[in-house]
């Protein structure tokens, strides 16, 4: 993913300020790409340095001035030409830590490694809620000029989202359940189980 293309695609809705895109990201993007707020200025006067975005100052009365981006000519071709250039692999290397910390856990106590299961539920729990939030603010089709019915596309991310989710939560669970397993024939006094 690219997040000047990301960047470009939100400023085909409206002009933005930066706080504005920071403020998008957020409650559309952010489940499958998030950026941080310097990144997103970063990339703003990459933009405009290229010509695919303009600027002007708007003032406020008693605030700060208000620095708006908008897409031109240029960024348009720009982010159409990206969206036809799929990669040649579409999966993306994938790096976790909690993997990293669960295939090293011989050295720590199967409650402990138990207890982070569980917080990673809750976490992916937190998520899915998240999820259904936003499927319900775009449960009504959003007509944007030029964008028809962007809540269908915004969905099929979604999906994937909740599908993601829902699996990290089932593996979660079966992991728990192995440990709980290994737990009790420690307890029993299993030698297999202490052999590593």
């Amino acid at each position: 993913m690219s997040l000047p293309h990301a960047i470009l695609g939100l400023l085909t809705y409206q002009p933005m300020t930066g706080y504005d895109l920071k403020h998008h990201f957020d409650h559309s993007v952010n489940y499958f790409w998030s950026a941080q707020q310097s990144q997103i200025y970063r990339e703003l006067a990459a933009l405009e340095g290229k010509g695919y975005v303009s600027s002007c100052i708007e003032p406020q009365e008693g605030r700060p001035d208000r620095k708006v981006y908008s897409i031109i000519a240029a960024g348009k071709r720009e982010l159409q030409e990206w969206l036809e250039r799929f990669p040649q692999v579409l999966t993306t290397p994938y790096r976790e830590e909690l993997l990293v910390h669960i295939f090293f856990a011989s050295r720590l106590p199967l409650a402990e490694l138990k207890f982070q299961l569980q917080r990673f539920i809750r976490e992916r729990q937190e998520q899915l809620a998240a999820y259904t939030a936003v499927d319900g603010m775009i449960s009504d089709p959003v007509k944007i000029p030029g964008h028809p019915d962007e809540s269908f596309y915004w969905r099929l991310t979604l999906k994937r989202g909740f599908a993601q989710a829902r699996a990290d939560i089932g593996w979660a669970e079966e992991c728990i359940r192995d440990i709980e397993k290994q737990e009790g024939l420690r307890e029993t006094g299993d030698e297999r189980s202490e052999e590593r």
